[in-house]
């Protein structure tokens, strides 16, 4: 979450950036692949309420972040949409998406939506996101 951070602090003046929580991956309850000792893992939400109660402790675990968080809807609309499962990248300008990063986790790659950025949006500071 602190790469997103950096992101957006360097291209705000071009950008809004938002995190979509979507379902839990691996879920306690479903696919619990472990941890360690700073991971949680939350069951499968099954109301809108408890998304939002995991967003919320997200957003305790790192105060630092300021990006805004969104969250799909039980439905699941947003994944089904727009493949968003684990994690994924987008730029929408126009209501048209100029950008889609490649599906995480491995081909998860924020370098090179800085590289679009800074394509997009060559004013920006010369010092990259980190």
């Amino acid at each position: 979450m602190s790469m997103l951070q950096g992101i957006m602090d360097q291209f705000k003046e071009h950008v809004d950036c938002y995190i979509v929580y979507l379902k839990e991956i691996h879920p306690a309850d479903e696919w619990y692949i472990g941890g360690d000792e700073v991971s949680v893992c939350y069951k499968q939400p099954t109301t809108m309420q408890q998304r939002v109660n995991i967003v919320q402790a997200l957003q305790e675990y790192a105060p630092f972040v300021k990006v805004p968080f969104l969250v799909d809807l039980m439905d699941n609309n947003f994944n089904i949409g727009y493949d968003a499962v684990p994690e994924r990248l987008y730029v929408i300008e126009n209501n048209k998406f100029s950008y889609i990063g490649g599906p995480g986790p491995f081909f998860f790659l924020p370098e090179d939506l800085v590289k679009y950025l800074y394509q997009r949006f060559p004013s920006s500071s010369s010092t990259p996101a980190q």
